[in-house]
Order: C-alpha cells, then sequence, then structure tokens
C-alpha cells in the first residue's frame, strides 16, 4: 500500500539500527524517500544507498539531533527498550528530539510506542488489560518511561501522531490493518513489520491522525 505523494521527501529515524528500523528504512528506500538515521553503530546498519545517510551519534546528544534532523520532511521514532531493560532513555530522548524539531521548524512527528503502554482501557480487550497490570507491575520503569515519551510527544508544539501497534511480528504483510483511536487490541491482536513501516511513512507523509494516538493490527 502506497500513497505516500511523488516527490523528493526526507525522513529522519530514531531507531533505525533495530528490527522494526531497518523495515522502516528498506520501505523507505524502494519508495525513493531520503533517510537520515541517527544509530549508535553505523557499522551494525549494512546499508548501502545514497538515498541513506547513517549518521552515528547519540540520542542523548542534541548536537546530534540537530544535524540528523537538518533538512528532513519528517520524524520517525522506533526506538524502545532491549533486555535487559535497565536503559530507561525513551522520554528524555523524545523530549531532545521534540525540542530540536521546534528549533529546526520540522513539523511532523510520528512515534512509535506499543500497545501496552498508556492508560487507554476503551481500546483493550479484558485479557490484554490483564497483561498491561502485568507489565506495568514487572516493568514499572520501562512502563513510565514509555508513558513519559508519548507524554512528551502530545505536549510537544508539532503535528503528531502516537502509533500503538500490539504484538509485532516478522510475517508477511498483508496490508490489511486496522489503524484509528478506536481500535481495540486483544492477545491474539499482531502486526507485520512491514505492514508497521508502510504505515508509519503514510502518516508520516499523507497524514490522517494528526494529534491523535492510534492502536494497529491487522
Amino acid at each position: 500500500m502506497n500513497r505516500v505523494p511523488a516527490g523528493i521527501h526526507t525522513v529522519a529515524i530514531f531507531g533505525g539500527s533495530g528490527a522494526t528500523g531497518k523495515v522502516l528504512i528498506y520501505h523507505a528506500l524502494i519508495r525513493g524517500i531520503k533517510v537520515r538515521a541517527l544509530v549508535r553503530n553505523a557499522s551494525s546498519m549494512g546499508i548501502k544507498s545514497g538515498l541513506v545517510e547513517v549518521i552515528e551519534g547519540s540520542l542523548s546528544n542534541a548536537d546530534h539531533v540537530d544535524f540528523c534532523l537538518k533538512g528532513c520532511d519528517a520524524a520517525i521514532c522506533v526506538f524502545g527498550h532491549r533486555p535487559p531493560f535497565t536503559d530507561i532513555f525513551c522520554e528524555a530522548a523524545t523530549r531532545t528530539i521534540v525540542e530540536s524539531m521546534q528549533k529546526l521548524g520540522v513539523k511532523r512527528l510520528v512515534c512509535q510506542t506499543g500497545g501496552m503502554i498508556g492508560d487507554y482501557p476503551a481500546n483493550r480487550t479484558l485479557p490484554f488489560k490483564l497483561m498491561v497490570a502485568m507489565f506495568n507491575r514487572s516493568r514499572p520503569l520501562v512502563a513510565s518511561d514509555r508513558t513519559g515519551q508519548e507524554n512528551a510527544v502530545k505536549q510537544a508544539s508539532l503535528d503528531w501522531t502516537i502509533v500503538k501497534p500490539s504484538r509485532l511480528t516478522n510475517g508477511k504483510a498483508n496490508g490489511k490493518w486496522r489503524a484509528g483511536p478506536d481500535v481495540r487490541v486483544s492477545l491474539l491482536s499482531s502486526i507485520a513489520r512491514d505492514d508497521l513501516a508502510d504505515f508509519l511513512l503514510e502518516e508520516a507523509f499523507n497524514p490522517q491522525f494528526s494529534g491523535k494516538a492510534v492502536f494497529i493490527h491487522c
């Protein structure tokens, strides 16, 4: 599914070295979208394309974030916590990105968090609510950090969308996702990273859910 308007676009991707980030970069490339990706270790990317500029740096360094965002039309955040879940950084990194975007005049931000993050009881079945409660008890710092990340986006003077996928898979894309602020998720809900990448790019350049937190699954 590709409705991204024709023309030359440049997107800053934060979290491009992760599983979802690499899929997102691939989907941007096949659409002819230029990518500026800020990563900790450039050698881990293994991407060779004139459309991709891999920038080695840190999300905690405002100068690195500024450099990544220069000349971009939009930004997409797909970073998150990794085992052993001791690096609590999402809220702080997102606030740095928001401040840089506001300073540089980059208005469009799409931020992926997760279906278990935040207080959205109407969007979750009872079993899913129980899983969220278990997550909040077992990973309180992670849960609080992700909620803080969403708050940082919502408080920003930007054109933003928060994307909340259910369980991510490496399965085959089907292009038939359901997305919206009223979409409900269950324990069986999932979405392939390929489908999520398509949606993130569509939302970055052809917004349908500006100023909203959107649940998504296939």
